[in-house]
This record gives C-alpha cells, structure tokens and sequence, in this order.
C-alpha cells in the first residue's frame, strides 16, 4: 500500500524520473534537485554493490518527500531544507539527521547580470523579468521565499504572500509546481531567471543557455541531509547513512562538470 501511495503522490507531483517501488526494496524520498544533478545514479548503485541493499527512489520536493515520511511511505529521506527538518524531527519522526554533502544556491540569468544578489532581485523586479519559481515547497522553493523576505526586510521592496508563497507581486513571476529540472528549462526557453542548486545547475550547463551567477552569501548554503526513518528497512536505511558518511565521500568529491565539484562532502 504504501509503494502505491509513494507512486501516486510522484505521478501528482508530475515528476519524471520516478520508479515504482517495490515493498521489499528500501523507498528513498528526496529531492528532486539531488535527481537532476546525477549524483544519486553515481551513489546507488555503489551502495548496493557495497551493501547487497536496493533502492527505489521517488523524487519529489523536500515538503513533500518530508510528508512521505511522516506517512510512513518512505524508509529513508534525503533533503535540503534545515529548518522544515528540525520540526520533522520535533515531532518524533526519523531517527537522526545527518548533513552530508553540501553546494551552494545560485541565480541562472539570460544574461550576464552584475551587482550583489539583491541588486539582481532590484533588477529582475524593477524590469519585470520573468522569474520562474518551482512553487512546489521545496528546499529551493523554502529558500527563494527566504531570499524574497530578507530582500524586503533590507527595504528593497514589497512582497505577498499567496499559495505561491512569499514573492513580489506581478504577471512575469511564474509559480510553475514543479522540479528543479522543469524550471531550469523553462527558464531557458522563457529566457527567465530563476534559483537553482548548484548541483543540478552544473549539471544542466551543456544543455541550456543561462548564465550560472554565484554570490558570496552565506544565506545560499545548502546542505543536504539524511534521515533514517524507523520501519521495516530501518537497518538498510542506517546502512545508507553509513555508505553517505564514510564510502561516498570520494564518490561525491569525484561527481563533477569540467573539473568543478557539484557537492562538497560533509558539512559547510
């Protein structure tokens, strides 16, 4: 029952690259930012080598793989939104959460776009450049909001709040529900802005337009955790925390684009 709801709830989501799981193999909730970016193709299948354990993988965004676990739906998560995991945890779901690997966020522009990062929101605001948000409560999501908020707690301007979230207010932003993918083409065919991990945007590079703008803020760390959840394949999932903390590492070091790492092991 419970590969059938993890399924359904990937179909809703209307996330490509989704399997059906199957009961006796362990149900990884994550990101669909971790997806996009390749890295759990590379981590995997060396997990199961090392471990004998399979996986089945439904991605989905970090609100929603965390709700999968509070349904019991899912052995193991992996996510990237520190504070929602805090409550998850609060609220007696998981057995612990575990930082590791870590990117950065970074803005994708049409064009070369100077200044600090809210000088980039001043503009995209100002001009009314399209701006595709995922809208899907994600890690990347709950983060863009955060931008929005402390962009306006600076004075900068004003913002909504709606089922879109906190964003300013106006026709060009776009709230499309859906993966980290999905916005990034977008945003290449629209010739939008929009925020994206490191990770995913590193590894979209080759195939889309955009300009990859990074900042030094520390707002835009963005680590990405493991949580165990209790249940039938509680050991297996322990098991892959392991494999993440200690074989992995050279795994994740080793997953780059041109050279460039798309994670850092360990904890920012």
């Amino acid at each position: 029952m419970r590969a059938l709801l993890a399924v359904l709830l990937c179909l809703l989501m209307a996330s490509p690259g989704c399997v059906t799981p199957d009961d006796d193999r362990m149900i990884l909730a994550t990101t669909t930012s971790m997806r996009d970016s390749g890295l759990l193709d590379v981590l995997l299948p060396a997990f199961t080598n090392a471990t004998g354990h399979e996986v089945d993988v439904v991605a989905v965004g970090t609100g929603a793989a965390l709700n999968l676990g509070r349904s019991g739906d899912a052995d193991v998560l992996i996510v990237h939104a520190p504070e929602a995991e805090a409550d998850f945890l609060e609220e007696g779901h998981g057995t612990t959460r575990t930082v590791f690997a870590w990117n950065t966020f970074v803005l994708l522009t049409p064009e070369p776009m100077n200044g600090s990062l809210f000088d980039v929101l001043d503009a995209v605001v100002e001009d009314e450049r399209c701006f595709v948000s995922r809208g899907d409560a994600s890690g990347t999501h709950m983060k863009e909001q955060t931008l929005w908020q402390a962009w306006a707690d600076a004075g900068r301007g004003e913002v909504v709040e709606d089922r879109s979230g906190v964003h300013p207010d106006g026709d060009w932003y776009l709230s499309i529900g859906q993966g980290m993918g999905a916005a990034i083409t977008m945003a290449d065919e629209k010739r939008c802005v929009t925020l994206s991990d490191l990770g995913t945007a590193l590894f979209r590079s080759d195939t889309v337009d955009l300009e990859l703008q990074r900042y030094n803020d520390t707002v835009l760390l963005n680590p990405y955790s493991i949580i165990p959840l209790e249940g039938p394949h509680g050991a297996a999932a322990e098991a892959l925390r392991s494999f993440l903390l200690d074989d992995a590492t050279a795994l994740i070091e080793a997953h780059t684009v041109s050279g460039e790492p798309m994670f850092t092991p360990g904890q920012p």
